[in-house]
């Protein structure tokens, strides 16, 4: 046992975090000291191969190099080793303490933490009698997380969402400098990478191949552990109808999607398929939104629109079939959303509009989303957008698009016309 915890801590030894481990920075890990700064027990969720374990490791360099800490001091347990996943976390921790350390608080990293049994009893345990410094833990599934914490760790524990890679992040590791003013040749230079981002997304290893051939293979790769690894493994899953429905959800981004239709259409009743999207949300594959309504009711019955956890799915597998740029455009707007915590909604009434904001129970803005704007489509996106702005009493809108940038009046309401990459680089 010891050994195979020594296998994953080196640092206990060479006093510091592999290179490789560590990876890139990423607008999370900058955040260490604040993270740091609290007691209760970070649990960090997210996409698999979205970055979380690295995120560990930059957190774990961060104690090492900044803080100075001991190094028998970190104890990280990555519960996919067979190893450790056979055993309890008391089981683990009493090795630690008996051959490591045992005598200081120790920094406890455990990652995906639901393949150990009986983890939450024994955390709440160490937590309360204050026998762990710092606590932080992963998870590719938040039904696990959740469920556990729900009756045991209430009130002690913060959520982390690690999404993929920002469109500013993106910049970053291709070491494009960002700052106003722009020049046309900046501005070129960020569309053409903002192409890139969307079609392969913002996963880290993808960004970091160098060929399409082998963005591919990954891409595919990733989608087949999440079907296969959290979701049919996991809850026992039909494999087949969840690989139809996902090839489904992946052609669509961004589209309403009625579950009655597809059941009909798919042979798959109407309660399997609502298990099997409350599935794909909880791995983090897809994200939905309901239509803005008032009534909680009407908000569960109506179709919700779906997107993509990232449009790198979309592009990188086989089962494309149009460019669809429009929805992608909308699915890259909605990801960026929930990267900064906002509560999003569709608007749908006699027009339509792409994204209703609202922050603290506040509705902030809306939001129009068109790669392209034809004078048909502007009158038919404007038209959507006041109807919203209208109804919610609200008197600024803005409006997505490629190139377009500019402010105009529309009765007594202001509209921002902002090209995405641009909107992606604001706060």
């Amino acid at each position: 046992m010891i050994e195979a915890l020594a296998d994953w801590n080196e640092w206990w030894n060479t006093n510091k975090v592999d290179t490789e481990l560590i990876g890139r920075p990423r607008e999370l890990s900058q955040k260490a000291e604040d993270f740091f700064s609290f007691k209760e027990i970070k649990t960090i969720l997210g996409l698999r191969r979205s970055g979380k374990s690295t995120l560990l490791y930059q957190f774990i360099n961060d104690l090492l190099t900044r803080k100075k800490l001991p190094p028998n001091k970190i104890l990280f347990i990555n519960f996919e080793d067979p190893a450790l996943s056979k055993l309890t976390l008391e089981q683990l921790f009493n090795t630690y303490q008996t051959h490591i350390n045992p005598d200081a608080r120790p920094y406890l990293f455990l990652d995906e933490v639901h393949r150990c049994s009986d983890w939450a009893l024994f955390l709440r345990k160490m937590y309360d009698l204050r026998k762990i410094e710092q606590i932080f833990i992963t998870d590719s599934s938040s039904k696990f997380i959740q469920s556990e914490f729900a009756s045991i760790i209430t009130g002690r524990e913060v959520t982390i969402n690690v999404f993929p890679l920002s469109y500013l992040e993106y910049l970053s590791w291709k070491k494009q400098h960002v700052a106003p003013p722009f020049t046309q040749k900046n501005i070129n230079t960020m569309k053409h990478h903002l192409q890139a981002y969307i079609r392969w997304g913002g996963l880290p290893e993808i960004i970091l191949k160098p060929s399409e051939a082998q963005k591919k293979i990954l891409l595919n790769d990733y989608l087949s552990d999440i079907v296969h690894k959290d979701i049919v493994e996991r809850y026992n899953a039909n494999y087949q109808k969840i690989k139809t429905l996902v090839d489904y959800l992946i052609t669509n981004p961004g589209t309403l999607f009625s579950p009655r239709k597809y059941s009909r259409s798919s042979g798959i009743s109407l309660d399997a398929l609502h298990t099997y999207l409350g599935y794909l949300e909880q791995v983090f594959l897809i994200h939905t939104i309901p239509k803005f309504s008032y009534s909680l009711r009407s908000q569960q019955i109506t179709p919700k629109k779906i997107f993509l956890a990232d449009t790198g799915f979309f592009w990188g597998t086989k089962y494309h079939f149009s460019d669809n740029i429009g929805h992608l455009y909308e699915n890259i707007v909605l990801i960026d959303l929930m990267r900064k915590n906002k509560e999003v909604y569709y608007w749908k009434e006699k027009g339509e509009c792409d994204f209703i904001v609202k922050e603290r129970k506040q509705i902030t803005t809306a939001i129009q989303v068109c790669s392209a704007l034809t004078d048909e489509q502007r009158h038919r996106e404007l038209d959507g957008l006041i109807e919203a702005l209208k109804a919610l009493k609200i008197r600024k809108g803005i409006v997505i698009t490629s190139d377009e940038e500019k402010m105009e009046k529309k009765e007594k309401f202001t509209i921002q016309y902002i090209p995405l990459w641009k909107y992606l680089l604001t706060e």
